[in-house]
């Protein structure tokens, strides 16, 4: 009995003398944050600023959502509820038609607000776009040095309601977009200051956009390479090159063990099906379907059937046509790729007129209702976005004149030109 009164006095003893140490902590906490905003204050403002942008970008969330609150399942949603279904009933995370970064989001946003809450997942990625705007607000500051600039630009694109409409939808987008500001964030601590830790986060985010969306695998050559002329301009290439080659060999060691297990599970030798899709719809797109090889003949003729009715939708053909659909449209797949792989001059000559119309090219996946809450506010932001996006237009001259100043070598040691490079990679990738 004694000795158990005297345990329990050594554990309260324990309690209190850790509450205390926490309470000191959080105080201290508490202290130099305030020393910050107090600063901050006295300065540039930047705090201030971001909660005036947070307050901003989430009055026209909250209005955007009251608007048309339901879920909006779109067409391909069904393939990543599919998958979410796959994991929680299988335990099966490698897939052959969809990566597994989004279906885990809703895997986990079903766990914490219940089975089937495509409300819940709506309502998430709207508060991933948040998170965007304001990730985008400290990438500016970074890079901009300027804080009004900054919030200028952020309070921009929070009440972007073109951005806003491919966000809320349950699709990929919300939640590619949150990963894709904050890799260009970190790739930006990273160049402004040259620590590891900020560079292995920049493999962190590359890899969860690799399982997101399967378009930005084709990125780390293209951003090591950068960054290897970056620092090499810095004269830093020795301390830094054993780094990028070890993560280039992890990011793609990852994605090659996917393809292996995808071989293994569901015998489709690839990362996700929609690839060949979207092959097939390249070739289509630019009825280049005739210059295929002449054992491929069968299937041009089957094609041109299809585009001389003005079909070109893959979907379509290959839900009518079984023998180009069969094997996760494996045949399909190959027959694009050996016209752009034998034709590939003609490929880029076609894609070129194509790159600029997709720059004012968009379409609104969630389109504001006018005649529900806060419409008339909300349309007028939507139509002035719409006529903004024609301005998108001027990018290739930016880029263009960022070429320019890193031809110059004293413009191009500046680290504003530097950082601003690798967004430049951003824009001409998507």
């Amino acid at each position: 009995m004694k000795n158990r009164i005297e345990r329990r006095k050594k554990w309260a003893l324990f309690l209190r003398t850790r509450d205390s140490w926490l309470l000191k902590r959080l105080l201290s906490l508490l202290q130099t944050l305030c020393t910050m905003i107090q600063r901050d204050w006295q300065a540039d403002k930047y705090f201030l600023l971001a909660i005036i942008l947070l307050v901003w970008t989430s009055v026209v969330v909250i209005a955007y959502y009251l608007n048309h609150p339901q879920p909006e399942p779109l067409a391909d949603s069904w393939s990543y509820l599919y998958v979410v279904n796959q994991i929680q009933h299988h335990g099966q995370i490698v897939n052959f038609w969809r990566l597994p970064g989004y279906p885990f989001l809703i895997y986990l946003i079903y766990t914490l607000a219940g089975q089937g809450n495509l409300g819940a997942v709506s309502i998430a990625q709207g508060m991933l776009f948040i998170f965007s705007t304001l990730e985008l607000y400290i990438l500016g500051s970074l890079i901009l040095r300027r804080s009004w600039i900054a919030f200028l630009l952020s309070l921009f694109v929070g009440a972007d309601i073109v951005i806003l409409s491919n966000v809320k939808p349950i699709m990929s987008e919300g939640m590619a977009l949150w990963l894709l500001i904050t890799l260009a964030l970190a790739v930006t601590l990273f160049l402004h200051t040259l620590r590891l830790r900020f560079f292995w986060l920049v493999i962190l985010c590359a890899l969860l956009l690799f399982f997101t969306r399967p378009e930005w695998i084709y990125l780390p050559p293209f951003l090591f390479a950068y960054l290897l002329l970056v620092i090499y301009w810095r004269g830093l290439q020795r301390r830094f090159i054993v780094p990028i080659l070890i993560a280039t060999l992890l990011l793609y060691g990852f994605l090659s063990g996917y393809t292996l297990l995808n071989t293994m599970q569901n015998n489709f030798n690839g990362v996700t099906w929609i690839q060949n899709i979207n092959l097939l719809g390249k070739v289509l797109q630019y009825r280049m379907e005739d210059e295929a090889c002449p054992q491929d003949a069968k299937i041009s003729h089957i094609l041109d059937t299809y585009t001389k009715r003005g079909i070109t939708d893959p979907y379509i053909i290959l839900s009518q046509q079984p023998v180009l659909a069969r094997d996760y449209a494996a045949r399909s797949g190959k027959f694009a790729k050996g016209i752009i792989l034998h034709h590939p001059g003609e490929f880029a000559l076609k894609s070129i007129p194509i790159f600029f119309s997709s720059l004012t090219d968009f379409h609104l996946q969630s389109a504001v209702q006018t005649d529900g809450p806060f419409g008339a506010p909300l349309k007028w932001l939507q139509d002035e976005f719409h006529a903004f996006y024609y301005y998108n237009i001027l990018f290739p001259l930016c880029a263009l004149i960022w070429v320019l100043l890193m031809c110059i070598r004293k413009m191009r040691q500046h680290e504003m030109v530097q950082k601003l490079g690798q967004l430049c990679c951003w824009c001409s990738m998507a």
